[in-house]
Formats: structure tokens, sequence, C-alpha cells
């Protein structure tokens, strides 16, 4: 059946519109995990979910779901989603596509009476954005059983505990000490995403079909030296952490740039949130406290970055005047994208006409948590100079509903699949 891409144009139009209006109004676009703009923006999409006569549930990791059932008993179930959940002074379209073309997939095969040999849901995966309890993707996490009891009692700087939060908005941690109990019957959860680089947009492609989601790794460092006064301690007297800061900083960088050109794989390095204390102009930075973000497709580049990192400050320690501790907060192995649903997302783009190709994913998403428990696959469609985690990030309506045909023929062929 002919996907009528017009109708998606103004539709998918609309639902972003709708949703970017959830947002604090001095940081656009900002809507933060369990913030008030989050649960408004989830309250739209249950509103969304029940004008479409869909199931309405939370599961006990908090996910969001709106189920359409099939017309034949069957408990085997298709997943479509992402997240509405942005990071501070992020986008519109991060995670929103997603949402916004599984909604204009649903309502299409509502609309044309479509049978599926399925159940097919949508999930609101619960906080896939970093966010002040030093954990991403919680809501996938928690359906592939990956929540740890440490992780569910952290607190944020608030003093909030993360499974409180869960609790709060739906789910049941009790519950979260191994994977939901859905997961045996997911036959694949899929996701359409911006792709947040360049690739697609320079080589003027219309899908991204991906392969494989780097490690990601994260790692708190503590920089101790001694507050004192600007005018009166003397150059060679002073232990100011901000200065030994900059040369980790410098160090990371250069280290990244040098292992990705050796290891000619994806491979990044950030220092992207830095605290500086007491942070005043005529006081010597006392502690700097900094998170290092880490993402490698390659194991052995990896483990060369940690190596010569941890040298690296075991000698400042040695030769310096500040205290330097190193900690790994988070980390997320490498993954690589179900073989058979990464081809048939490639025929379903072939099927519609559309210029594609199999890259690497240099982000994170609950796809990647998804897919070390499930059948997982996703596609990327282009966004503009690659532009991500900002308000400028821009993707054309044309190329989210260019991804939502992709989508649906994907769903269109699974459902072909499981009638065999």
């Amino acid at each position: 059946m002919k996907f009528d891409i017009d109708f998606n144009v103004s539709y998918i139009k609309e639902k972003i519109e709708n949703l970017a209006k959830f947002t604090d109004p001095n940081i656009p676009f900002t809507r933060i995990v369990f913030s008030e703009q989050f649960y408004d923006a989830r309250n739209w999409l249950k509103k969304e979910f029940n004008s479409l006569n869909l199931e309405v549930s939370t599961d006990n990791a908090g996910n969001l779901i709106g189920s359409l059932k099939s017309n034949i008993k069957t408990e085997k179930v298709v997943i479509l989603g992402s997240h509405i959940d942005t990071v501070p002074s992020g986008g519109r379209y991060d995670g929103i596509a997603g949402i916004v073309s599984s909604l204009c997939v649903m309502k299409h095969i509502i609309e044309n009476d479509i049978s599926l040999p399925f159940n097919l849901s949508i999930y609101d995966y619960l906080g896939e954005e970093l966010n002040d309890w030093s954990i991403s993707c919680v809501g996938s996490r928690g359906i592939a059983g990956l929540l740890t009891e440490e992780i569910l009692n952290r607190q944020n700087s608030v003093g909030q505990v993360l499974k409180d939060e869960i609790n709060k908005i739906g789910g049941n941690t009790k519950f979260l000490d191994k994977p939901l109990s859905i997961a045996k019957n997911i036959i694949a959860c899929l996701e359409l995403h911006i792709e947040q680089g360049k690739i697609l947009e320079q080589k003027k492609i219309n899908i991204g079909v991906v392969r494989s989601i780097p490690s990601i790794s994260r790692f708190n460092v503590k920089v101790i030296g001694q507050a004192g006064h600007s005018g009166t301690i003397l150059m060679d007297q002073r232990a100011d952490a901000l200065v030994a800061s900059s040369e980790i900083i410098t160090f990371v960088n250069k280290l990244a740039l040098r292992l990705s050109q050796e290891s000619n794989q994806h491979f990044v390095s950030t220092i992207g949130k830095i605290t500086v204390s007491p942070n005043a102009a005529a006081i010597i930075p006392g502690k700097v406290e900094m998170t290092i973000d880490l993402r490698s497709s390659s194991k052995s580049s990896r483990e060369q970055y940690i190596k010569e990192l941890e040298e690296k400050i075991e000698l400042m320690n040695k030769t310096g005047t500040c205290k330097i501790d190193m900690n790994n907060i988070a980390y997320a192995p490498f993954v690589e994208m179900d073989k058979e649903l990464v081809k048939l997302f490639k025929d379903s783009a072939n099927s519609c006409g559309l210029t594609n190709q199999i890259m690497d994913s240099g982000a994170g998403h609950d796809t990647a948590q998804l897919s070390r428990l499930v059948p997982a696959a996703m596609i990327f469609i282009p966004c503009k100079e690659g532009l991500s985690h900002c308000p400028e990030e821009h993707a054309e309506i044309l190329d989210i509903s260019k991804g939502t045909a992709v989508l649906l023929k994907m769903v269109e062929n699974l459902a072909m699949l499981n009638r065999a």
C-alpha cells in the first residue's frame, strides 16, 4: 500500500510543534526527565495514544506504552519507539522524530485497517538522555534488566532517589532485578532517529541503516588543589586545580585524536561538564570536577586510552601540586544490531525507492540497551549540519516522512514474514 507522504508531512510537522511547546521557557528546548515539562509532555502523548484508541500503560521501568492488539491471539510484539526527554538546551528532533514517526505509522495502520500477526506497541523510553543521576537510557536498561541496585539508589544533586522517581511516574522498581517479561515476546525493536552527524547530509543519502553502536564510558575526575587569594599567592607557590585540569583536558583531546587516527574506527572523547570551585575571579581554583565521555567501536583503542590516561594522572599525582582521582561512573559496551533486521531495513528502504547506506552510530541509543536481549535495529535520517543537543538542531519534515515510510514498510515486511 502506497504511503501518503503529503499527509505525513503535515501530521509530523504538527506533532513536532506540539511537543516543542513543552519546554523550560527560559532555556528552550529543555525537557529533562521527571521535570514538570516532561510530565506535561507525557500527558500529551497519553492523549495521542488515546485518540488512536490504543491500550495505554506504564511498565515497571517507567516506559509509557501505547499498544495496538492483533486481531489474532498472540503475545508476540513489535516495538516502535524513542524518547521525548531532552538534554538541557537541546533540540526539537532528537528522540521526538522517532516518537512522532511511530505515531504516524500506527495511525496509518489503524486507518487502513491493516491486519498484523503481532501486537504493535509504541514506547516512550524513560530518560534516554544522560541525567542528574549520571545514567542514560533508564527505561530501556530497565527492560533489559540492567538497572542495578546501585543505580536505582543513586541520588541526584538535590537528593532525589532515582527509584523513587521511577515509581512516582508509574513504574515498580521492585521488579527490575531481571529483564521484564515482555522481552521473551519481542520480535523486533525498531527506532527512527536523526543522525546527529553530517554523513547523510553531505552524501545526500536519505536513510542510514545502523550497523553498530559504540561502547560509551564515562569517568568522573576530581582535581583537588588549594584555594587562595589570587593577588597574594605567588605563581610558584600555587596548587591551582584549574591549571592541572586544563593539562588533563589537553592530554585527553590529543590522545583521542591520535587513537582515532590509528584505529580508523569510530573513536571520540569529550570533556563537556566542568565544575570549578569556588569559581570566583579573585580566588585560585581549589577544586575541579569534570566528566570524561568516551565512545569507541574498538575495544583495544578504548583499553589503550584508559591505560595512557591513568598513567598520565599517576605521573601528575607524583610530580604536581594537586591530587587527582578518576572513577568510572558508567559503561555501556559496543553492540551490533540484529543482522537480519539490518538487512530487512535496507530492503525496506530500497522498496521505498530511497537511497541508503549501512553505517555506524556515534551516539548511544535505547536500541543499544535492548539489542543485548532482543532483536533490535534502527535507521537514521539526515539532520542539518549534523547539529544536535543544541537549539539549532534541525531535520527536514520531508526527511522524517521518508524515514517513516521505511519504518512502515519494515512493519509490513515483518508482518509478511510472521504470517509465513
